[in-house]
């Protein structure tokens, strides 16, 4: 009986329930309130996902190429104000697309308000003009301008902001619109850095009947004047004609004209460029 007792007070026995670790203890309800925040967290994380994977399921895709996402900017020019999208500008412009990109000033972003517009210094009302009409009437009529002077005007600001597209289809219209004076050309030449058109504006005036006038002369400068004046003097020098007539593959008078206009100027000489 006594051995049953003691048996019986060792195990129920109050200083044995108190002789746990009290740190045990402690631990018991931290170890209880993590599973219970990770459970929480791992809920959220899930119905997050589900709902991002529902979300993609249910929207439609976006386009790659005609899903726009565009704004306006309002853009100083000459003193007068534009507000346009940008969209048209920084797909034809890395300048634009540049300016678009740039992070803001201390007083904030500009082209967002008529009183912080986006100044273009040294363009003209009639050439943004001419570049937007270009831009937004695009499509609607075979050809958005009639004269030389507007695609001249439209050269001149593709070619600064480096619209190569643009600049190729002005260059392309100007030789099917009324022939240019060759004068004209060749400062238009030396502006926008036209080089083709250089060479056969020198010859054209080589081979005219009429010498270079005072204005003419102090348009293309002294250089330029003085290699035109030994053109014409070479194209009619009867050593020139009779290696023309002598020449052994057939060549039009303007083409072998052409070539003796060449060697003049030289080749690949600054003039050509200047």
């Amino acid at each position: 009986m006594s051995a049953l007792s003691g048996s019986q007070l060792s195990f129920s026995s109050p200083v044995s329930r108190s002789s746990r670790s009290p740190s045990a203890n402690n631990r018991l309800p931290g170890l209880v309130q993590s599973s219970v925040v990770a459970s929480s967290v791992e809920s959220v994380k899930s119905i997050t996902s589900f709902f991002t994977k529902l979300r993609s399921v249910s929207s439609p895709p976006r386009h790659s190429e005609f899903y726009l996402q565009d704004e306006l900017s309002v853009f100083l020019v000459d003193g007068v104000l534009f507000r346009v999208h940008r969209f048209f500008l920084q797909r034809e412009s890395d300048v634009f697309r540049t300016m678009f990109v740039c992070p803001p000033t201390q007083d904030g972003p500009e082209g967002l308000s008529d009183d912080k517009p986006i100044v273009l210094p040294e363009v003209t009302v009639a050439e943004f003009e001419g570049l937007l009409k270009f831009l937004y009437d695009r499509g609607t009529s075979p050809s958005p301008f009639s004269t030389s002077e507007e695609w001249v005007r439209l050269l001149s600001i593709a070619t600064r902001y480096g619209m190569e597209r643009i600049r190729a289809r002005a260059l392309h219209e100007l030789e099917y619109l009324p022939q240019l004076d060759p004068i004209q050309k060749i400062i238009l030449a030396r502006k926008h850095d036209v080089r083709d058109w250089l060479l056969p504006s020198y010859v054209a005036l080589c081979l005219r009947r009429q010498p270079l006038n005072v204005l003419e002369a102090v348009e293309l400068g002294l250089e330029t004047m003085v290699l035109i004046a030994m053109g014409r003097e070479s194209v009619r020098d009867p050593r020139t004609l009779k290696d023309f007539e002598d020449a052994r593959q057939p060549l039009r008078y303007e083409e072998f004209m052409t070539e003796v206009v060449a060697d003049i100027f030289g080749r690949d000489a600054e003039v050509l460029s200047a």
